[in-house]
């Protein structure tokens, strides 16, 4: 009866350290976004910061003010396909020196398996 008592009490406090680690920030300079004109339109370029991965099995997405949602994507992924091995990018209609909106991304750092959700207003 003591051992099982014991396994709840591990298994709420391995539960309370993931819900920690989910929820510290994973910094304010975790992601940045290029743009690049690519014919008559323009390429954005999701980049992490150095000791980020960014998930590909939850591709990041940008919300745009009105509404649109651009998918961002890469062909090279990691062995396991759960990361992006090259920056993903996404193209945007027409010439753009700035996009404005929301990203919503899932990374992970390098040294930990959970990742975690950043939402960004761009």
């Amino acid at each position: 009866m003591r051992i099982a008592g014991h396994s709840r009490a591990a298994v709420g406090l391995v539960g309370l350290v993931i819900a920690l680690a989910c929820s510290r920030p994973a910094g304010p300079a975790a992601l940045a976004i290029t743009a690049a004109l690519k014919g008559p339109d323009t390429r954005l370029t999701l980049h992490a910061a150095p000791h980020l991965k960014i998930s590909a099995r939850l591709p990041p997405a940008l919300e745009l003010p009105d509404g649109t949602v651009l998918r961002f994507s890469s062909k090279r992924l990691t062995l396991d396909s759960a990361y992006f091995a090259a920056a993903p990018t996404a193209m945007v209609a027409g010439h753009r020196a700035q996009v404005g909106g929301t990203l919503r991304a899932s990374v992970c750092r390098d040294d930990e398996q959970v990742c975690r959700s950043l939402t960004l207003e761009l």
